[in-house]
């Protein structure tokens, strides 16, 4: 049992394909996922299971891979499971609340794409506003106190971290080639990167807001919490005008886009 719960759930699913479909029934998406080497007791771990669930779960794996044997079947998880109403600390929540802003510029990119054409002087503007939004406030501003902060305090090789960092990495790959399009007046090459990352962002914030995010709340000790709220601020306080200066320009994306 023990070799199962540390092997890397994406060779458990590619071995055996119906696992996925019990990790489906409790909102486990690995299959997705772009690294997949989290140990299968990792995955059940940082899902925060109430006991009954994560027993479950773990009784219909081992009969797909044993469906001869019976086993006991071991307590993975914390004893006590943290309510997913509970209130999120300071930190977190900060985090949290910049994702919104950047949710809101996704939103609008499927739109965007709709008609945009980089032989417009207005449109290869609008492609460069975006990219400065991403850069500057999705990347340097957010991804930042994740990489700098918040990753450091943990493991930062553990899968879903990894996982992270490297859709980080990819995103701004993204962007170079979107300021490649406009000096090139790319039209579909910047279609191209702007749904990309779109479609790459959206996943990355639903993996950090209901995965990641409430795993590290979980584990974090107060020292930990109070240490990581201070440095957020100091980052905030540095640069004061960032947030309101992103809600501008969102807004304004917001008065071009959403009333088409």
């Amino acid at each position: 049992m023990d070799k199962y719960l540390n092997t890397n759930i994406k060779d458990l699913i590619t071995e055996f394909n119906s696992i996925q479909t019990e990790l489906d029934k409790f909102e486990i998406g690995c299959a997705p996922c772009n690294l997949g080497t989290c140990k299968l007791k990792d995955v059940v771990e940082i899902h925060n299971l109430n006991e009954v669930d994560e027993k479950k779960l773990i009784t219909n794996i081992f009969k797909i891979i044993f469906p001869t044997e019976t086993f006991d079947i071991p307590r993975i998880g914390k004893d006590k499971v943290i309510s997913k109403s509970v209130s999120i600390s300071p930190p977190i929540k900060l985090l949290v609340d910049e994702h919104v802003l950047i949710k809101r510029v996704l939103a609008l990119i499927p739109r965007i794409t709709e008609t945009l054409d980089l032989k417009l002087k207005e449109h290869k503007q609008l492609v460069i506003d975006i990219t400065d939004f991403i850069r500057n406030y999705a990347d340097k501003y957010h991804h930042s106190k994740e990489e700098d902060i918040l990753f450091v305090g943990f493991h930062t090789t553990f899968d879903i971290i990894e996982v992270m960092i490297g859709d980080h990495i990819l995103s701004r790959k993204y962007v170079s080639e979107m300021l490649k399009a406009v000096d090139t007046e790319n039209t579909e090459l910047a279609k191209e990167n702007l749904l990309n990352y779109c479609n790459l962002l959206t996943e990355h914030i639903q993996k950090e807001d209901n995965i990641l995010y409430p795993w590290m709340d979980r584990n974090m000790e107060t020292k930990q919490v109070g240490f990581m709220y201070s440095e957020f601020l100091k980052i905030n306080n540095e640069r004061p005008e960032i947030q309101s200066k992103y809600e501008n320009l969102t807004s304004k994306l917001e008065s071009l886009y959403l009333q088409k």
